[in-house]
């Protein structure tokens, strides 16, 4: 048997098998865990591994050890937002977008389950279940074992931010039957080990709310035909502004509670708030019943790609407004022109300054998950690098606001000009950024109540 410590001691790497440099690896990492000191040849090995692996289908996995170092470098940082969180949240969005439908399943359930565990630790408990959903179903693969306990997970993080007691047990319950499952049922001893340390923390928080009637809330549907049909869509694919859409998107029921009303003593304030909130929440709603009756059109229609078109860029506009609102909400008087998602967050609104108090000292996670939300959206200010996702949605964007964009459906149609070329995107790009982008605004919107409801209770 490979003694895998002197693997990783090792002068010359090129003698030994992937395989036994990966757990090799995996145990210097477990090293640098436990004693919070990095190991001298960590670097060296995973540098090795990126190399050997570039252009490889497995190269997502060394990239993958890069990113576990990374998130125990950045638990032994005092700042929240430190460069090193900021690239290994980018070095996940690169993966997640470049190595969809490219990589075996056993690739892309490590990168979902990996990088949904690192959304909820940073408060994006929303996203990460989101990406869960994103994992390729094979019940011998022993990440995707993890998927529903995970979620689990997830939905612990999740009731925290939920600000009535029922609700919070509704999600709880959930969460702790899914780490029950999983403690019970994973296959490796490692995975039961964790998920049944989890469960006690999803007991205990379960034991602190007391004895509660979950049930007491139910109310049935009663939608039908096209009405049902569209809010079965909205439920299915979590664009309701309801809480209950990420615990129980089937049986929950399928209508809009997200509502703002001030509790401030200010009642001019107040009722711009409120009307700010109701404009939101109104704008958002009708993108998105655009949206669905876009996709209901047959795709040969050329109206349909001008309102998925239209979802795409207006749903863009719900980010900026969002920070708007933050900035009336917490009277940080900035100039609407400079109170953008990208730059409302920084003294003087410049992303080389530092983050104003307001969220540098935040402890309310949710609009630390408001925070982390915007980076994905317009970049990472600390960061060396941008994901290429997020900058072609800009692109696009902007060439959709001033000029033009075509929608392509054959290869022939694909210019062979640069300067034509970045007027054109495919049908299936269009789609996805459609959706993915109103998917987001309704993120954005999510989280904005919760952290607003959290300042409320605190």
């Amino acid at each position: 048997m490979t003694n895998l410590q002197e693997v990783a001691q090792s002068e010359d790497y090129g003698q030994y098998e992937l395989k036994e440099l990966y757990q090799a690896t995996q145990l210097l990492l477990q090293e640098f865990q436990k004693t919070k000191t990095e190991p001298e040849k960590l670097n060296h090995i995973i540098d090795h591994l990126k190399e050997r692996l570039k252009g490889q289908a497995a190269y997502p996995l060394a990239i993958l050890l890069e990113s576990s170092q990374l998130g125990i470098r950045h638990q032994l940082q005092k700042d929240w937002n430190s460069p090193i969180k900021q690239r290994q949240l980018y070095l996940f969005e690169s993966l997640f977008f470049q190595y969809r439908g490219k990589v075996p399943t056993t690739v892309w359930n490590q990168i979902c389950l990996n990088y949904a565990e690192v959304l909820i630790y940073v408060g994006r408990s929303i996203d990460g279940l989101h990406a869960l959903e994103q994992m390729t179903e094979d019940d011998s693969d022993p990440s995707y074992q993890r998927k529903d306990a995970e979620r689990g997970w997830g939905l612990l993080f999740y009731s925290t931010f939920l600000t009535d007691k029922e609700d919070r047990a509704d999600a709880l319950h959930k969460s702790r039957e899914l780490l029950s499952q999983g403690a019970e049922t994973i296959a490796d001893a490692n995975g039961r080990a964790l998920y049944a340390d989890r469960l006690k923390l999803a007991q205990k928080m379960l034991d602190e709310i007391g004895p509660i009637d979950v049930t007491a809330n139910y109310k049935p549907n009663f939608f039908e035909g096209r009405e049902k049909e569209y809010r079965d869509w909205c439920a299915k694919n979590h664009l309701l502004l309801n809480h209950d859409n990420e615990i129980d998107p089937e049986g929950m029921m399928k209508m809009d509670t997200l509502r703002f009303r001030s509790k401030g003593t200010d009642k001019d304030r107040g009722a711009l708030l409120e009307a700010f909130m109701d404009a939101l929440l109104s704008e958002y709603t009708a993108y998105r019943e655009q949206l669905f009756e876009a996709l209901e059109l047959d795709a040969s229609n050329p109206v349909r790609n001008e309102q998925l078109k239209s979802v795409f860029r207006q749903s863009f506009s719900l980010f900026n407004k969002t920070t708007q609102f933050l900035n009336h909400y917490y009277q940080l008087e900035v100039k609407d022109k400079r109170a953008g998602m990208q730059r409302l967050w920084f003294e003087e609104e410049h992303p080389q300054n530092d983050l104003k108090p307001f969220i540098r000292d935040t402890k309310n996670g949710a609009l630390k998950a408001l925070y982390w939300l915007s980076k994905e959206m317009y970049g990472y200010e600390r960061s060396d690098a941008q994901n290429i996702a997020m900058i072609r949605a800009l692109q696009l964007r902007d060439q959709m606001e001033r000029s033009f964009v075509q929608v392509i459906t054959k290869q022939e149609e694909l210019a062979t000009s640069g300067d034509l070329r970045k007027y054109q995107m495919s049908l299936a790009e269009l789609e996805r950024l459609a959706m993915s982008t109103t998917f987001k605004a309704r993120n954005a919107l999510m989280y904005l109540s919760f952290a607003v409801g959290v300042e409320k209770r605190v």
